[in-house]
């Protein structure tokens, strides 16, 4: 019997608001509010901002939690204050910015929410102002604020994370591995392994959880003991990697910046997952007759019980290497990467490798989730705001395309934030090091790596280290490895670029502008980086 310290946080709230910040609060209103007129308060120097105004309306907290859609626009709720800022990001000039900067806000898309804490901005919030909490609601409000914050006191402890990622947003945690660290091993090890939660991350008691499988007949559940025990174990050697890896790179002046977090090269790692197949459980239960599409349903809700979910088609879902895994890397799942269940789509994008797996429903119709339905699609380049576009209209992500990036030479700082890099080449051979990873998306092994010090004129082939993996099935990433003798280095500022080659023939595009897309998913254009040899080499190879 396997068991862990641990306990389900599942509490069940009531409609009233989320506490996730002015950023947050911004955010979602501008990307998912309708503009409508309303009344603001007239405001002046000497309001005190969220207190309350004689003059204003009343609305209770029950009143306020009914405006979290588009249609019915957002309220937010600060001290005595009621506000709408549905079109406050709408009509702002800094709109942009602030989506930018808030990226990992945007991403969790809860859609109840309201503000705190950020009280130099609040004299603009001041002019969305449209009325008062009825007495002794404040308190109310702000004791339950209290309480949503405190759902994130159950994330783990992440010790020397700073040392090991760039860390892209705290709450949710979102964190990429430094590119030195990702190519130092072949499996990343799970303390370096790259995070990406969409909200806080839940707390479950091994000896309470069940995984609830069924369709529109029936319903089943498993204990962890009976997937472990009762099902033949598989392990696969898969890459994962976030469908907004490198999205940092889609940015520019011409077609502005793609929203989200701002990942550079690191959200994505290798590692050896054992679980049991997915579809010997769907066969186990004669589900594996009917339904379009499988649906996963993690753990990690928000205080309105809207939990993470995906889905894959039936065929994929059949296919023989989806996991539901309990083991990465030999270990038992760490908190932060799903225990203790989660789903492996090799082949496929990260968002539909739900973690912390409670539910999986057999369907007809594809997970409704915000993530499956309204983020993760590849919209046309036309569109800049998400609120532009039919989502209807635009498949769900589901393949990874052909990847690579360069991720040695490197530094500890930011790589979307640097813009030469200072190297030094090895003084015994000479030579300038350069090393990377590459990834084929849908089980399609990777053919070449070439690497080209004059933006794409020549081309030279890198060392290449890689698994023998069964056709259409190669679910590892490949690491590369190019020297550059240091007579082909220019003394002044050059760039190095690579790409990769997928075993049909599918190669990544030179620049991102033609797949361009305003959530910034799926960038697989050359990765380029820009170097200048170390001034003290340049004396030394003069003297």
């Amino acid at each position: 019997m396997r068991s862990r310290l641990a306990f389900i946080f599942r509490q069940s709230f009531k409609p009233h608001l989320i506490t996730t910040g002015i950023a947050s609060g911004l955010v979602a209103g501008y990307l998912f509010s309708k503009y409508k007129p309303i009344v603001h308060a007239n405001t002046h120097a000497n309001v005190i901002i969220g207190e309350r105004i004689p003059t204003l309306p009343n609305y209770a907290m029950s009143e306020v939690a009914k405006h979290t859609t588009k249609e019915s626009g957002y309220w937010l709720a600060y001290k005595d204050g009621v506000y709408d800022v549905s079109s406050f990001v709408e009509n702002h000039p800094g709109g942009k910015q602030i989506l930018k900067t808030a990226g990992k806000a945007l991403e969790s898309c809860w859609k109840i929410f309201t503000i705190h804490q950020i009280d130099h901005v609040y004299e603009t919030l001041e002019q969305y102002r449209i009325g008062n909490l009825p007495e002794g609601e404040r308190e109310a409000n702000e004791k339950h604020q209290e309480t949503v914050l405190d759902l994130f006191q159950y994330d783990p402890e992440r010790v020397n994370a700073n040392e090991t990622f760039f860390i892209r947003s705290q709450r949710p945690f979102n964190a990429e591995t430094k590119p030195n660290l990702l190519v130092s091993s072949f499996l990343t090890p799970v303390e370096k392994f790259y995070v990406r939660n969409h909200m806080h991350v839940p707390v479950v008691n091994i000896n309470e959880f069940k995984l609830e499988i069924r369709n529109e007949k029936s319903s089943h559940s498993l204990s962890y003991d009976d997937l472990v025990d009762k099902y033949k174990s598989h392990t696969i050697t898969s890459a994962v990697q976030c469908a907004g890896n490198r999205r940092a790179a889609m940015n520019n002046e011409h077609q502005g910046a793609a929203l989200g977090t701002q990942w550079y090269v690191g959200a994505i790692g290798n590692a050896r997952w054992t679980g049991i197949k997915l579809r010997d459980l769907l066969e186990s239960f004669g589900l594996d007759k009917e339904g379009k599409h499988v649906q996963f349903w993690g753990l990690d809700c928000d205080t309105s019980q809207r939990c993470y979910g995906a889905s894959i088609p039936m065929e994929k879902a059949l296919s023989e290497d989806v996991l539901l895994a309990y083991e990465m890397n030999g270990e038992l799942l760490s908190s932060d990467h799903g225990y203790p269940l989660r789903v492996i789509v090799p082949g496929t994008v990260g968002a539909r490798s739900v973690k912390w797996l409670n539910r999986i429903i057999v369907s007809d119709k594809e997970a409704d989730s915000h993530w499956q339905t309204s983020d993760y699609k590849i919209l046309p380049p036309s569109i800049k705001e998400p609120q532009q576009a039919d989502f209807d209209r635009v498949p769900a992500l589901q393949e990874s395309n052909v990847q690579s990036a360069i991720c040695y030479p490197s530094s500890d700082d930011d790589g979307n934030k640097i813009k030469v890099l200072s190297v030094q080449p090895n003084d015994k051979d000479q030579r300038l090091t350069v090393k990377g990873y590459a990834l084929g998306g849908g089980g399609r092994a990777i053919q070449n790596v070439q690497i080209s010090l004059d933006h794409g004129k020549t081309w030279f082939q890198a060392e290449l280290e890689q698994l023998a993996q069964p056709y259409m099935r190669a679910w590892s990433w490949t690491l590369w490895t190019y020297h550059i003798n240091v007579n082909d280095i220019p003394s002044k500022p050059f760039d190095i670029v690579c790409r990769a080659m997928d075993i049909h023939g599918n190669t990544q595009p030179d620049t991102p502008l033609g797949i361009w897309n305003v959530r910034g998913v799926m960038n697989n254009a050359w990765h380029k980086i820009t170097l200048q040899l170390d001034d003290s080499f340049l004396k030394k190879s003069k003297s």
